[in-house]
């Protein structure tokens, strides 16, 4: 068990600075929800969209290919991927910044040519800075990353609430805008250099022609898994717009329905909180523990605790759904969607049992897999929200996650076993699953008409789902070791 405290500890660090700031920055989705029409934040929502699936390109998978060589070589590996980053990333943000007249109408959106500049610019410190963050987490230095992130989230709070209330009460000449969301985020990021200025100056450019061909040979594939991964994430926010139609919706047309939906989505923040703080702890520590003989059954072990956490986090949130959004969804037209909520969460809680399943072609450098499987799930994406959409609306986007990341499990589990058999214990958890999805499916049947009273209800519940799960799986834990 003492691998399995390590790994914990470093997640607890990642998620509690994760979740607080989260937390922290759920303050800008009242603020945006009190200020902006859904018309307004389905841009922000789409160009950021765009910037998460553009990230991935700028990255090019150095940061895995970081972790995989920084064991044989740090300094070396540091600077070959650190110098892979700066190439791609400059190179394509002086493209993007020098044509966002040409881009911002081919996107749909002729008046965002300002901010796809400042988004250019965010992409670039945000790609220099993925490699210095890596070290952090290879060196263990969980607390400093921590700061450092919770530090960038405070600023970029502070900025926003600065532009769209703080200065327009002092200035009622100051023009409030979507801008002012993307020009916060631009100096936020910016300052993460000046935190980071010690890993940033044991930066050396590095081109070694053997090294390189080693380290892309190595990152091509997880590059382009990673890219469509991010597009399984991300597509969704940028179809709607093409395929659901106006007139589908009576009080809203494909515009504002992507800023409903995107709304409805930081809802499930809590379980995407779980699965990021778990790849952060979770991807350097299979690869230290990947040579012990013991691996496979601590992997198994692993993957049922997590799946344990994320069935409670799936219950607890979307029994709550409707007093957290009374919170932070403002106006009542952002609220129009929460019954996607609970699957939403449900898609992202086996997006993460995928990561699980997946670290077995990242350890035996069969990275190739990890392509095919994102291009399947890229492939039901794509598919699931451009014939559901039309049909069913915004649930069309909440069926094709759960299909996206069922499929690419299924077809990971299966290939995996075969190449690095990990005994996981699936059956044991299928009652915990049915028993977590009958029990949501309840609660959304059976509401009390009064909200004070259901909310009551709700947290009992969720308070005892908690004791009891824990009690059970104590009493388990402890018969094993007898």
């Amino acid at each position: 068990m003492g691998q399995l405290r390590s790994l914990a500890g470093q997640t607890a660090i990642y998620g509690v600075s994760s979740i607080l700031g989260r937390i922290i920055n759920y303050l800008l989705v009242g603020l945006h929800t009190a200020i902006f029409l859904p018309e307004q934040l389905g841009i922000v929502a789409s160009l950021f969209a765009y910037t998460a699936i553009f990230l991935v390109i700028y990255t090019f998978g150095m940061e895995t290919t970081f972790f995989r060589y920084a064991k044989d070589n740090l300094e070396n590996a540091y600077a070959s991927t650190c110098t892979v980053v700066i190439v791609v990333s400059t190179l394509l943000s002086s493209l993007i910044y020098f044509n966002s007249g040409f881009l911002a109408p081919l996107i749909g959106y002729p008046s965002a040519a300002e901010y796809i500049e400042w988004l250019a610019i965010i992409l670039w410190i945000d790609s220099i800075l993925a490699i210095p963050f890596g070290r952090l987490r290879f060196e263990n230095k969980a607390k400093k990353f921590a700061s450092v992130k919770i530090a960038n989230i405070l600023i970029n709070i502070g900025l926003q609430f600065a532009f769209l209330l703080v200065i327009p009460a002092i200035d009622p000449t100051f023009e409030i805008s979507i801008g002012s969301i993307f020009l916060a985020n631009l100096v936020a990021n910016a300052l993460m250099i000046l935190m980071l200025y010690k890993e940033v100056l044991k930066i050396r450019f590095n081109w070694d022609k053997h090294v390189m061909r080693t380290i892309l040979t190595y990152s091509t594939p997880i590059f382009l898994m990673g890219l469509a991964g991010m597009m399984n994430e991300q597509l969704d926010k940028i179809l709607i717009e093409h395929f659901l139609p106006d007139s589908y919706y009576t009080t809203m047309d494909s515009t504002a329905a992507t800023g409903v939906y995107s709304q409805t989505f930081k809802l499930g923040v809590l379980m995407m909180l779980a699965v990021q703080a778990f790849r952060y702890a979770g991807e350097p520590f299979f690869f230290s523990q990947a040579d012990d003989k013991k691996a496979p059954e601590l992997f198994a072990r692993v993957m049922h605790y997590f799946v344990l956490f994320g069935l409670l986090l799936f219950v607890v949130v979307s029994l709550n759904v409707d007093f957290i959004a009374s919170i932070f969804l403002r106006q009542p037209e952002y609220r129009v969607a929460l019954y996607l909520v609970p699957l939403i969460l449900f898609g992202k809680l086996i997006y993460g049992v995928y990561l699980n399943l997946s670290i077995w072609f990242k350890i035996t450098d069969k990275t190739k897999y990890g392509l095919y499987f994102s291009i399947v799930g890229l492939i039901v994406t794509l598919l699931g929200n451009i014939l559901l959409l039309p049909k069913i609306g915004l649930l069309g986007c909440a069926i094709s996650i759960i299909c996206c990341y069922s499929a690419m499990c299924i077809v990971c589990f299966i290939i995996g076993q075969k190449h690095f058999p990990i005994p996981y214990k699936f059956v044991k958890l299928l009652p915990y699953v049915i028993s977590a999805v009958l029990l949501v499916y309840l609660g959304q049947l059976f509401r009390h008409p009064n909200f004070t009273v259901d909310t009551i209800i709700n947290l009992i519940i969720s308070a005892i789902v908690t004791v009891a799960l824990w009690v059970i799986e104590k009493k388990q834990l402890s018969a094993r070791k007898v």
